[in-house]
């Protein structure tokens, strides 16, 4: 059964699908990440693309609060992934980024991570 995010606030942004896929820059339309689908409960992301265009992406499937864990993502090839269990949750385009900030919580382990550049 699918997913339906109780709140979705895109500014700058468009997505591929419905809450994941693929995050493209209104201004440029080049890809800035990728957000996996399943493995998220909530996601905020702020950034500056590298066409000089700002915007951010709040999607969120609850109202919980997750605890923050000190702990970095995981890189698994190319993908952020949880700490905990290795779950895939977001990819960034660096090439096409000049900064960003993104708080992504586990679907599995319910923590909250920080992840910038």
């Amino acid at each position: 059964m699918a997913r339906s995010p109780i709140k979705k606030q895109l500014n700058g942004v468009t997505l591929l699908k419905e809450y994941a896929s693929w995050v493209y820059c209104t201004g440029c339309k080049k890809t800035i990440a990728y957000l996996c689908y399943i493995t998220y409960d909530k996601c905020h992301l702020d950034f500056e693309c590298s066409c000089g265009s700002k915007g951010n992406l709040y999607i969120s499937f609850t109202n919980a609060d997750y605890a923050p864990n000190k702990h970095p993502l995981t890189i698994v090839k190319n993908r952020l992934c949880c700490p905990t269990d290795q779950s895939p949750l977001i990819t960034f385009v660096e090439k096409n980024l000049m900064h960003y900030n993104c708080h992504i919580a586990c679907a599995s382990c319910k923590n909250e991570f920080f992840h910038n550049k």
